[in-house]
């Protein structure tokens, strides 16, 4: 393979040898064509304005959370848009006294496209610098163009955050009313239900299980306390019964008692007259016996008849107590009989009408959640309102964004881009290379055997030697001529060269 490489750089050679007349034409063409471009190429300036764009003022730590403020991701994007838009450039024109009002013809359209290319927007440093520049062939027209769209880029922001923040706050404002008018009908709706629902008797759920639950212990607490006065009334009237028993039989045993007394009296005052053995003392004697063992059985015997018994029960004092204690606990029974049946018809009624307690709780809830809703949205955006209100009054004071211009537009003494040395060595280099390029082409296309290396490595033949090819006289003072043509020609081209750089420098200066 290094042969190979070899075999291409020697037959390059010879045909850069072979074809040098085609070469140097070639090159001067290339030469004097880029010298002469150079030479008609108008010089370009460019004219550049520094913003400082910083987001961060005194006045945003101060105002956070009252305030809020919007934020630029590319300004690169934004400034490019700002500027190159039609409005922008229909301003620029309107500054430079190309137009009065408007575009209004295909020439204001061109001139429009020309400024348009010509203006330069770029990020530099930590993207907190913006470069707005113009070229143009007239230094002054470059400063002049790139000091306009700073202002009209500076003019713009600030017009177009003022604007976004009236529209925000116009909007927010729109919103604010809306809901306070969904708000104020949200609140009578719901005044109204409760005030129909007053009306109506109908309560909560709650209302209805705590009456419900107070009513179901009124119950428990009165049933409980009937069976107590129930066991008390029973008990009153055994003790009355047994009161009533003991007064008829005290009642009969004081006749006895009574009559007892008398006879014996009686007996006494007969002894003082007759013996033991008189019939009247044998008669006494003897109802005395008799009414002793009457006062004996009455002791023994339990008699319920009643009869004759008024006196003493009256003048029995346990027994009035008892027939008094007896009758309370008869019209507490009574009271708490009526007490327990008036509860349980309450119950029955609270039960019916807590049926229609699920459907009004529901309706109540729906509405206090609509109003809660548009009560809490209705606060929130007012907050909003506010904090829109003192955005829109910062940006209309141009104190939200700080905006202000570091390096004014210069007037550039020195063209930026291609120079005409440049255009002439450019010449020059590809003068050379496109020559040097096409040769080499021609030689991958080309099938004759030119050199004996080449024979070798195409063809698998035995090969003795080379003749080299023998010039005589002639040919060599031919030679030798077209050599001196060839050099005088890229004398002559050079001199060219020269030349158009003079006159250019006599042109610039």
């Amino acid at each position: 393979m290094r042969y190979a490489v070899e075999t291409d750089y020697k037959l390059l050679l010879r045909n850069f040898v072979q074809y040098k007349t085609f070469i140097v034409l070639l090159f001067s063409l290339i030469a004097i064509a880029a010298t002469i471009f150079g030479y008609f190429t108008p010089k370009k300036y460019s004219s550049y304005a520094t913003i400082l764009l910083d987001g961060k003022t005194i006045i945003a730590p101060l105002m956070k959370g009252a305030a809020v403020s919007a934020e630029t991701s590319d300004w690169s994007k934004v400034a490019e848009e700002i500027i190159s838009s039609r409005k922008s450039m229909t301003r620029l024109m309107r500054e430079l006294g190309y137009i009065e009002d408007s575009i209004s013809s295909q020439k204001d359209e061109v001139l429009l496209d020309n400024l348009r290319k010509n203006t330069r927007v770029a990020l530099t440093g930590n993207d907190n610098y913006l470069r707005i520049g113009f070229q143009d062939t007239d230094p002054y027209f470059a400063k002049e163009v790139a000091t306009h769209l700073t202002d009209i880029f500076i003019d713009s922001t600030h017009g177009s955050r003022a604007d976004e923040s009236q529209e925000a706050f116009e909007f927010i404002d729109i919103q604010v009313n809306t809901y306070h008018e969904k708000l104020l009908i949200a609140e009578e709706e719901l005044k109204e239900f409760k005030t129909r629902r007053l009306l109506d008797g109908t309560d909560s759920e709650a209302a209805v299980a705590d009456r419900l639950q107070h009513l179901q212990e009124i119950i428990d607490k009165s049933s409980l306390e009937l069976k107590e006065v129930r066991m008390k009334r029973s008990s009153l009237k055994n003790q009355m019964e047994s009161e009533v028993q003991t007064t008829i039989s005290l009642g009969r045993q004081s006749k006895y008692f009574t009559r007892l007394t008398d006879l014996q009296d009686k007996m006494s005052s007969l002894r003082l007259q007759y013996r033991d053995t008189h019939p009247d003392i044998v008669n006494i004697q003897f109802q005395i016996d008799d009414i002793k063992r009457r006062i004996v059985e009455e002791k023994d015997s339990e008699s319920t008849e009643y009869s004759g018994l008024g006196d003493g029960i009256k003048t029995n004092k346990v027994y009035q107590d008892i027939r008094l204690q007896l009758s309370v606990a008869n019209t507490r029974i009574a009271t708490l009989e009526t007490r327990i049946s008036a509860t349980k018809k309450n119950i029955s009624r609270e039960r019916k009408k807590g049926a229609g307690v699920h459907s009004s709780d529901a309706e109540l809830a729906e509405l206090t959640r609509s109003y809660d809703v548009n009560k809490e949205i209705y606060e929130d955006l007012l907050k909003r309102r506010e904090a829109a209100r003192v955005s829109k009054e910062i940006d209309e004071q141009h104190k939200g964004l700080s905006i202000k211009v570091y390096e004014p537009a210069y007037l550039p003494l020195t063209p930026s881009g291609l120079r005409f040395f440049h255009f002439v060595l450019l010449g020059m280099l590809f003068g050379g290379l496109i020559p040097a390029a096409l040769l080499y082409m021609y030689q991958l296309v080309d099938n004759n055997i030119k050199s004996l290396e080449l024979l070798k490595l195409k063809e698998d033949v035995p090969v003795i030697g080379s003749i080299p090819g023998i010039l005589n006289a002639k040919d060599l003072r031919s030679y030798g001529l077209k050599n001196g043509i060839m050099y005088g020609f890229l004398t002559l081209v050079f001199l060219l060269i020269g030349a158009i750089g003079y006159f250019k420098l006599i042109h610039v200066g």
